[in-house]
């Protein structure tokens, strides 16, 4: 069986709303384990994804308290590098399309300087999947994974500090592949 990543994309989707982190990652990896059997696979599922999250949710807050947007923040776009580089930018749009960034490319946006994350999660990925050989069989979902996972906790945080806003986010790859998180 060849690697599909399609699938893989579509597991993550089906999946996005799980609340449990670990949980999440780990079926996540199963079934990339599925698609490309290696024993390697096991040493992902030790990182400590929950407690990272943890610690990295209030960092769109805290930006963007020193980063003030020119405008509300409606729209969260959290960007992705094949390296692991995840950073977040702000719209004053945002339309819950599945197949859809135009919001990000129309609209007003603004990309805060301090806006990346410093997630030593994705560098493990990175440094696992190089030293294991499996390389973008890794990377790609297992970036894509925790960075969703990262992105809904860091939204969950900004809607629970202004529960009059109306927001809505995507997650993906800045050369084309996203989730949709949608309107919370």
């Amino acid at each position: 069986m060849s690697f599909d990543f399609v699938k893989i994309f579509k597991e993550i989707d089906l999946h996005k709303n799980d609340p449990d982190i670990d949980n999440f990652m780990t079926r996540i990896i199963n079934h990339c384990y599925e698609m490309q059997p290696n024993k390697s696979w096991d040493l992902f599922k030790e990182l400590d994804y929950t407690t990272e999250v943890k610690s990295l949710t209030t960092h769109i807050i805290d930006t963007l308290q020193t980063e003030i947007a020119p405008f509300i923040e409606q729209g969260f776009w959290f960007g992705l590098s094949d390296n692991g580089y995840l950073y977040f930018a702000v719209s004053d749009q945002y339309i819950a399309e599945e197949d859809n960034l135009d919001w990000m490319s129309e609209a007003k946006t603004y990309y805060p300087e301090q806006g990346a994350f410093n997630s030593k999660i994705l560098r493990s990925i990175e440094d696992l999947a190089d030293e294991t050989e499996l390389d973008n069989y890794a990377e790609y979902p297992l970036f894509l994974a925790y960075a969703l996972k990262l992105a809904q906790a860091s939204i969950n945080h900004y809607k629970n500090a202004y529960p009059e806003r109306k927001i809505g986010y995507s997650v993906g790859y800045d050369s084309g592949d996203f989730i949709t998180g949608g309107w919370i």
